[in-house]
């Protein structure tokens, strides 16, 4: 979704040329300007608002986007087949959008020969509209999608219930045993991991099959870390097999914390989490995989960028990262709040971290409250940072464990595409 803010103004023209109405013209700037923001949840609003003032192309479009975001991947690929197929039904300034939504549909359904064959598109035919960061992005993940074309799709096979005591780690992270061909080992369980990851040595030790690729992964802190791929045939979750499950493979150094003596073996990333449709996490440390599904009967509360979860919460869109300790705020925050936070708080350093190393930040401690349903949750000495950390940086924050905990369970269901706290 980054790459939209160069088609909001043209757009905009487009519209108001079509409908000569300026609330119309107004109504579709802002949906865009949201969507650029990862904001789908206010973009959906105004959109099912304002709906009819739209030619049916753009509405194909925004549905497309949409429908991308809140995970109905077919219905999305539907709209954007029909709008490849209709000639001049969007310029090619906004073809190449429908190709990488078509790319990242295909990568969320496991059908990588498709993502490949959307990345040389828009690479070949539309390089044009593409700044230059974009097309090294886009040429390092032609590399990944072009060794995993072959791969079949992941598979999972729930056999039943599945309940699993959780593990802490030494830096207090949730982690769950996986079993592959007899041997085991203990990965952190974390939506916010694009990708399941793990280290050189595990994946030798488990028998993965390792891609001899050599690919730019972004860490958290911004920079850059060398991986490499890797497949695991079949890994064995509680009661649950799952096939086929990519993985990127770090050095062990790139997961290795000596200031504290930690070591990280394995992540369980979104890919994985996603396929299991619904999970549950209870303050008390249990992973359960139910065979009843939960309801929810509110609006979704949960989208995706990317492979990145989001959660709608006071009005605002966050990231969403079981793996993350602690709540982290954003300079999005720090903005809406500048003359009240300055005036209050005295500017620190922020020091966090993860792949990648350790860096510190401008920032605040501040305490922040959630409204979540009935109940007001206060999350204190919280770190707000004043800068923008990454130039993709999403949203108004990342929800970490420190949220979560306050509940007694956690729901993440990604079928109706909720984020439910009991």
């Amino acid at each position: 979704m980054k790459h939209i803010n160069r088609f909001i103004l043209f757009l905009g023209i487009l519209v108001c040329s079509n409908s000569c109405n300026t609330d119309s013209h107004i109504a579709y700037t802002k949906i865009y300007t949201l969507i650029e923001q990862d904001n789908f949840f206010k973009a959906k609003e105004i959109y099912l608002k304002d709906k009819a003032n739209l030619t049916k192309p753009y509405q194909q479009f925004t549905e497309a986007v949409l429908d991308n975001a809140f995970n109905q991947l077919e219905k999305s690929d539907k709209k954007i087949n029909i709008l490849i197929n209709l000639k001049n039904s969007v310029p090619d300034s906004l073809q190449v959008k429908l190709y990488e939504i078509k790319y990242d549909n295909a990568v969320k359904r496991y059908y990588y020969k498709e993502a490949k064959n959307a990345i040389q598109t828009v690479l070949s035919d539309y390089k044009k509209y593409l700044k230059e960061e974009e097309i090294s992005d886009f040429e390092n993940s032609l590399k990944i999608w072009t060794a995993l074309e072959n791969i079949p799709p992941l598979k999972v096979d729930i056999q039943d219930k599945t309940t699993i005591k959780m593990k802490k780690d030494i830096a207090g992270l949730n982690t769950l045993k996986i079993s592959v061909e007899g041997d085991s080992a203990d990965f952190i369980f974390d939506t916010g991991a694009n990708l399941s990851t793990t280290t050189q040595s595990v994946a030798k030790q488990l028998k993965m099959n390792i891609i001899p690729i050599h690919i730019e992964v972004g860490t958290i802190t911004g920079s850059k870390v060398v991986a490499q791929l890797a497949v695991c045939d079949k890994l064995t979750l509680g009661n649950i097999d799952i096939y086929n499950v990519i993985f990127l493979v770090l050095p062990d150094e790139a997961l290795s914390f000596p200031q504290i003596k930690y070591q990280i073996y394995g992540i369980l990333g979104f890919p994985v989490i996603e396929a299991l449709k619904e999970i549950r996490i209870t303050q008390d440390g249990y992973f359960i995989v139910p065979q009843n599904k939960s309801t929810f009967l509110k609006s979704s509360n949960m989208a995706i960028s990317g492979l990145t979860p989001l959660i709608y919460i006071n009005n605002k869109h966050f990231t969403f990262d079981t793996g993350a300790d602690h709540t982290l705020f954003y300079h999005n925050l720090y903005l809406e709040n500048k003359d009240k936070i300055d005036k209050k708080h005295q500017s620190q350093q922020i020091s966090f971290g993860g792949a990648g190393g350790k860096k510190e930040f401008d920032g605040y401690k501040i305490d922040y409250t959630f409204k979540i349903g009935e109940k007001e949750v206060k999350i204190k000495n919280a770190n707000l940072l004043k800068e923008k950390v990454k130039d993709d940086e999403i949203g108004y924050g990342n929800i970490g464990q420190d949220l979560i905990q306050k509940f007694d369970t956690l729901i993440l269901n990604f079928d109706e595409m909720f984020i439910k706290f009991e």
